[in-house]
This record gives structure tokens, sequence and C-alpha cells, in this order.
């Protein structure tokens, strides 16, 4: 198991000669700044990032980026290889890593497609009583849903028959449900309560659905980037080995599964055309399941 001061060491961590010589410094590394009032020592992908890399016997220096970023303006920043961030973390498609380079460790362990449902503020009774006959997909189409526009899972809605209104911002996806606008606001299981808890609004979580679909959360880094991006890799699978890998999950996702109660709902089943033919869905171990 890693040790607890490799994991909470500064941002300028390095690690040991041995483990430099061997596997080289990747110098100073950039992420996507992170808007959320959370600290980045309680964030689990900015943890596990760290995690990783420390595992890996890579010296590096982690820094945020200059600014915080849409998701779009972090995807091409990444792409175009400028230099503002080297690696981040984001849904897969089969579009981005054709774009990007994946490192195809599913960070989340899938748990990005456990999807529950914000209800729309005085929902009238008719459609809670639609909500609770649901069984299918096609149970849900005459439902108004919302997503960000450049999120990979409003794809995924569309292309199951949904009906999807987007933004760019994120604040305004809750002002489109509080105005009755949409009716359903799907969050991943490992998000939903914190939003409720920080909003402080009167947002009600639907008790009874969870929609799933096949989904990944990687690391990403920019073309070219091989020596990263083969860094990371070896740091997952050491880390999975090791069983620290695991222990970070539920560290940092146990109250949010526990708030869930993933086994005792209802699930739907959606079909995701956007994963490549490379995800390792086969690979038991690296998907979670209730």
């Amino acid at each position: 198991m890693l040790r607890r001061d490799l994991l909470m060491a500064g941002p300028a961590f390095c690690a040991g000669a041995a483990g430099a010589t061997a596997a080289g410094d990747l110098g100073r590394l950039r992420y996507p700044r992170v808007g959320r009032e959370v600290p980045e020592d309680e964030l689990y992908p900015w943890v596990l990032l760290r995690a990783a890399l420390a595992a890996s016997g890579v010296t590096f220096r982690l820094e945020p980026s200059s600014s915080v970023m849409v998701q779009s303006r972090f995807l091409r920043e990444l792409e175009i290889g400028s230099g503002e961030v080297d690696v981040g973390w984001t849904m897969t498609s089969a579009e981005r890593e054709r774009s990007l380079l994946p490192v195809r460790v599913p960070i989340f362990r899938g748990l990005y497609g456990w999807r529950l449902l914000f209800l729309r503020p005085g929902m009238p009774a008719v459609q809670r009583e639609a909500l609770a006959r649901a069984r299918t997909v096609k149970d849900l189409q005459p439902f108004r849903f919302v997503q960000g526009e450049d999120w990979a899972d409003t794809q995924v809605l569309r292309a199951n028959g949904l009906n999807v209104l987007t933004s760019t911002h994120h604040d305004h996806l809750f002002s489109l449900l509080a105005q009755g606008k949409a009716d359903l606001f799907p969050r991943a299981a490992a998000e939903i309560w914190w939003e409720k808890d920080r909003r402080g609004e009167a947002l009600e979580v639907e008790p009874n659905l969870v929609l799933r679909y096949p989904a990944a959360i990687y690391f990403f880094v920019s073309p070219g980037r091989h020596a990263l991006a083969a860094a990371l890799e070896r740091g997952l699978r050491a880390l999975a080995r090791q069983g620290e890998f695991e222990r970070l999950f539920k560290r940092h996702l146990s109250e949010a599964l526990d708030r869930s109660g993933l086994q005792q709902r209802r699930v739907i089943e959606l079909h995701n055309p956007l994963l490549s033919p490379q995800t390792p869905l086969k690979d038991a171990a690296l998907w979670y399941r209730p």
C-alpha cells in the first residue's frame, strides 16, 4: 500500500532517485483548475492522479491551469498541446480517444454511468406517477431532460431517444429545472449528493430510479505524451495490485454510494454508442457493481 506521506505530499513531490532514473522526469504537469468549492486534496480524481504518478516512479510537479475552463476549452487545449493543460479527466468517447491519448482505466469504476435524477420543483402528480411506473427508456421519452452542451452524456441520452435541453453554463442547468423548462436532470451517483448539499436549494432526488449505461472517465493526455500516458497506466495498475485504488475509491465515494442506495433502485438500462471498441468492459475488476 502507498504510504500516506506519498499520497499527501505537496505539488513538488519527487520520486526517489532510483525511480527517477528508471522512469524519467516528466517535469511540470498542468491539470485543469477546479472551480468547485472543495480542497484539491479532497477531490478524488486529483488525489488519484497524484497517487498514480507517484506509484509509477516518475518525478513530476503538478500545477493547476491559469484559469478555470469549461470542458470544451479543456479538451481543445489538451488536443492542440498548448501547454495550458497536459493531463485531465473526462468521460470517454470514441471521438475523444481519436483526438487525445486515453489511459484506459476507468477511474470512477463506471460510477458515472449510474445516473440519479433531480426533479423539477413542483412536478405534477401525473408526472410523478409516470416515473413510478417507468420500466424502460421508452417510458422516459415524454420527459424533458437537461444536460451540459458539451457533455458526452448528452449524446448518450439523445441516442436513446430522450429529449434533452442543454446549456454551456452549469448554474443555468439548475435554472432550467427550477423554471420548469426541464423535468429531469440526471447526475452521477458520485456527484448528485454533493451538489444537493452544496446548493442548499429545495432540490429533490427521485427516490426509486437509476439510469445505467456503460461509461468511463479516463485520464487523458495530449497527443504525443506517450511517456506520461504510460506512467499513469503503470501507476494505476500498481495501485490496483496494492489495493490502494479501491481504498481511495471507497474513502472518497462510500458516502455517496450509501446515500444513493443503488441496490434498492429500479434500473433502466441505456445503451452507449459512444464507447470505443477498446473500452475494457470485460475486465470486471475495473467496474463497480452494487
